[in-house]
């Protein structure tokens, strides 16, 4: 898929969603001028970029027509390279020495698209993405061998040696299920060698646009250096005119953290009221066995 194919399926995924442009450059930590000239094919994006607005459409971009056509030319690619190498050697002189240039080639090549087809899937946490002021500056993915409860964790974790900003592995879904409520989310947390910052954030947004309701990201009780599995909780009230939930886990600056067992509770009733729907219904895969 190529532009203007491309801007045009992101807007018809964002119309079915509801979204204004504005909505989905907040929710993708980019700004309104970014999105409109995607939408207006005025620019090709990254692919980080396209993984990061497919993801918060709901749309599957493993398996998109835009990333198979990514796959179908990195194994051109890949063909020409090997044919381009057959070529340039000629076997009947120096045969070893060549060959063994050649398989050292070869090792370097599969690496590096080893290495390539690794980070992508580093970023793929269904009902998740990556987000926050420098989200280039860190990675995400599930963790098999570290965790609290279940049998995985999910992590964010800094790419660079100095950053000044934050990442954050986020989800938002709708509040539909918990108007008029108060609600209380609860998580496990484990840290390593964070240099500034880190903490569970909960916040409720109403429709209308950039209006928040409640939040609480833990900035007065931060969770800083290298601790062990500890429990954390969020309380907040969720108004009869709430439109989504949003939260996660976020990074300021450099370090790890694990990310497990995580749950939504109502702690005190009140008179509900139910809206349309046009996203997730419910927080999805909080324990990242998808």
């Amino acid at each position: 898929m190529k532009q203007p194919e491309l801007g045009k399926k992101i807007f018809e995924l964002r119309q079915n969603r509801g979204l204004t442009q504005s909505e989905l450059a907040k929710n993708c930590n980019l700004s309104l001028r970014t999105v409109q000239r995607i939408e207006l094919a005025e620019v090709m994006p990254r692919s980080y970029t396209i993984k990061l607005i497919f993801s918060n459409l709901g749309y599957d971009y493993e398996h998109s027509s835009y990333n198979q056509t990514l796959v179908f030319q990195s194994k051109n690619w890949l063909m020409e390279v090997f044919i381009n190498i057959k070529e340039f050697f000629n076997f009947k002189k120096n045969t070893m020495k060549k060959l063994s240039v050649l398989s050292l080639v070869v090792i370097l090549v599969t690496a590096g698209l080893f290495l390539v087809q690794s980070g992508v899937k580093a970023q793929k946490i269904d009902g998740w993405f990556l987000a926050g002021s420098k989200p280039n500056s860190y990675k995400i993915g599930v963790d098999k061998s570290v965790y609290n409860t279940g049998s995985s964790s999910a992590f964010l974790e800094s790419t660079d040696k100095k950053i000044e900003g934050f990442g954050t592995l986020m989800q938002t879904c709708l509040a539909d299920d918990y108007l008029g409520k108060r609600v209380k989310m609860t998580a496990y947390i484990k840290s390593e060698n964070v240099s500034d910052w880190a903490g569970m954030w909960f916040r409720v947004d109403a429709k209308e646009q950039g209006k928040s309701l409640s939040f609480d990201n833990m900035q007065d009780r931060p969770i800083k250096g290298s601790l062990d599995w500890a429990k954390y909780e969020i309380i907040l009230d969720v108004p009869a005119e709430s439109y989504t939930l949003n939260f996660g886990v976020l990074l300021s600056g450099t370090g790890k953290v694990w990310f497990d067992g995580i749950s939504f509770e109502v702690v005190n009733k009140m008179e509900t009221e139910t809206t349309g729907s046009s996203a997730n219904k419910k927080p999805t895969n909080l324990d990242f066995s998808k």
